[in-house]
Formats: structure tokens, sequence, C-alpha cells
């Protein structure tokens, strides 16, 4: 058995070549999924991460547009 760590997750062999867990990133560590091929888990991996950075930039764009927007009300209060 082997644990291979990717992308800040713990990926356990359970079974070569027949079962996966998949555990998240610390502190917690908590089983996320399961798969029956490394490739397969490495993928799910990967969709996680990829969604995680899709939902940071959402936040940090709609933190900014809003940020724009109040400026420009007070540029346009100003004047």
């Amino acid at each position: 058995m082997m644990n291979l760590f990717y992308r800040c997750h713990v990926i356990h062999e359970d079974i070569r070549s027949i079962c996966y867990t998949i555990f998240g990133s610390r502190p917690q560590r908590s089983e996320l999924s399961h798969s029956s091929s490394l490739m397969e888990a490495m993928h799910w991996v990967d969709q996680q991460v990829a969604r995680q950075a899709a939902a940071q930039w959402v936040d940090r764009e709609s933190t900014r547009q809003k940020s724009v927007g109040r400026t420009r009300s007070s540029q346009i209060a100003t004047l």
C-alpha cells in the first residue's frame, strides 16, 4: 500500500489497481472520494482543484467589480 501526495491531497492505495481512496488537504484530511484507478483519482483531484480555483476567481472578480462600482459612484457624487 502507498500514499501519493498530489496537489495537497492524499491518494491512498487500498488494493493496487482496484481501489484508491482520496483524502482532502490538511488539517482535516477527510475522505472525499473513491476511485478504481490511480489515473481516475488524479483526474478527480484535478477537477476539484480547478473548481476551487474558478470559485476563488469568481469571488475575487465580484469583489473587484463591487469596489469599482463604489469608486465610480463616489466619483460621480463629487462632480
